[in-house]
């Protein structure tokens, strides 16, 4: 019985030995574990294995990741680093069969490397294997490390701009297609800057004797040992830039002979051209202008130099300024700015193209100053003949009735500077036959003025209603115009018939 119980004590001690070895080896081989370096002895030799849960890895024992990545990269990340290698890779673990181990062989001949995945209930398993490479992982890393720069060596080649790197010296070290086409062995003009530092520099290479210069805008960018530079054609900037700097040449060559003062401000309301005009008429500084001055300060310094009306309201100054620049860009601005030395602007704001705006300024203090006399003129011309007793009448060459006296008023009743339609000679005649009825007689006077017959000053006498006779005088006057004069007659009696009187 003492060795039966012995042998049943040893059968069960060896056989919680032998469970708690399988408990621990399973532990080793699916359990997360807290270093890389604990899982090793679990895998074989020679092989890069990764364990993930899901599409998120918890355990390897390779010596490379992708770079960029944390200890535990997802499977997406992994899926890029495998990608040029091992091509048609699933998108996700979750796709692979269950218990259905997936062999996946590189994309380029001579690779002996090989990708095996496989999905079970506790997790996947995915091992990589190169033999006879030793690291695996590793070895993968520098391969995918080599296609990159491949790559971008390839990209940095077919670049259709010229990039190269040379010493800190100027010495070339590396340029690509571009630049060698475009410069030959290197670009001697750049100006190469300090260590850390960038510079940007422009420079043109004639091609050939007759074709026009190429220009180029060079980014340069250096480090502790190399400098790297990228060149861009601007050729077409420089031409916009030069054509728009003769543009402005010309015009202010062309606007420097105008007595109206122009100011040209662009999008960022800065003042882009003036002419000295401007300078006369503001008694603006030249300084003052050429330093660019943006519209505010503009207007600000014609106010304090009392070169536009005193506004009401200082307040509301900016409001107005305001208004003025909208009215502007709509070409709907104009006024008439009389200032306290009795000169008088006439300024007008125009829109420009790419959002600008000028403004013109002109003196128009001598073109006021003969209306106003041309207005006294005709003030006095007005009131001398509203004191004639006679009805005096003008008609202009196109037969409308240019004015006329009082008398004329009172006598015909007609007002021609009330009435909106202009009174032709058929209306007068009208009106005329009215007040003194002689159809006969205005039959005659109305041939006569649309004929322009009435270069002998014929003289008509008409029997009026009103107990007198009138005279009706037709006279020439220069351009075509006529003069018609009734006058009383006092020497024809009353009951005299009607008659014509030739002068």
């Amino acid at each position: 019985m003492a060795v039966v119980s012995v042998m049943l004590w040893l059968g069960l001690a060896a056989t919680a030995g032998a469970v708690s070895f399988a408990v621990l080896w399973a532990i080793g081989r699916w359990a997360p574990s807290a270093n890389v370096a604990s899982a090793s002895p679990a895998f074989g030799g020679g092989e890069a294995v990764f364990l993930f849960q899901g599409d998120h890895m918890f355990d390897h024992n390779a010596g490379a990741l992708p770079e960029g990545s944390d200890i535990a990269p997802s499977w997406a990340e992994m899926r890029v680093w495998f990608a040029d290698r091992f091509p048609d890779l699933p998108e996700t673990l979750g796709d692979l069969v269950e218990d259905q181990p997936l062999s996946v062989r590189p994309s380029k001949d001579g690779d002996s490397a090989e990708l095996r995945l496989l999905r079970t209930q506790h997790g996947t398993r995915i091992t990589l294997s190169d033999p006879p490479h030793a690291c695996p992982a590793e070895r993968h890393q520098m391969m995918a490390q080599r296609g990159c720069l491949q790559r971008e060596t390839e990209m940095l080649q077919c670049a259709p701009y010229p990039i190269w790197r040379t010493t800190l010296q100027g010495a070339v070290l590396w340029q690509n297609a571009a630049c060698h086409a475009a410069f030959g062995i290197g670009a001697h003009e750049v100006t190469l800057p300090p260590q850390g530092e960038s510079r940007t520099t422009r420079f043109s290479v004639q091609p050939n004797s007759k074709a026009r210069p190429i220009w180029y805008e060079v980014h340069s960018q250096a480090d502790q040992s190399q400098v790297l530079h990228h060149a861009t054609d601007v050729t077409k900037i420089v031409t916009a830039e030069k054509m728009q700097k003769d543009f402005l040449q010309t015009l202010t060559k062309t606007f420097s002979y105008l007595t109206i003062g122009l100011a040209v401000f662009d999008r960022n309301r800065k003042l882009a051209l003036f002419n000295p005009a401007l300078v006369d008429l503001t008694s603006l500084p030249a300084h003052f202008l050429s330093a660019q001055p943006d519209l505010m300060a503009f207007f600000d310094n014609l106010r304090n130099r009392c070169v536009m009306p005193e506004p009401r309201s200082y307040a509301s100054w900016r409001t107005q300024i305001g208004e003025v620049i909208e009215s502007a860009q709509g070409g709907l601005y104009q006024e008439t700015w009389s200032l306290p030395n009795d000169v008088t602007y006439r300024v007008t704001g125009r829109p420009h193209p790419d959002g600008a705006v000028a403004f013109l300024f002109e003196d128009i203090t001598a073109e006021v100053l003969m209306a106003r006399r041309f207005r006294t003129q005709l003030d006095l011309r007005q009131s001398s003949l509203d004191c004639l007793p006679d009805a005096v009448l003008v008609i202009g060459a196109d037969n409308v009735l240019a004015f006329c006296n009082a008398a004329a008023t009172r006598l015909l009743g007609i007002d021609p500077d009330t009435c909106f339609a202009d009174m032709t000679v058929t209306d007068l005649v009208r009106a005329c036959s009215a007040a003194l009825p002689a159809p006969a007689i205005w039959q005659d006077v109305e041939a006569s003025l649309k004929a322009r017959d009435h270069s002998d000053g014929a003289c008509k006498t008409i029997a009026a209603m009103n107990g007198r006779n009138h005279q009706c005088r037709l006279e020439p006057l220069p351009g075509g115009a006529c003069m018609m004069t009734l006058r009383a007659d006092t020497s024809v009696p009353q009951a005299a018939p009607l008659a014509a009187i030739a002068g």
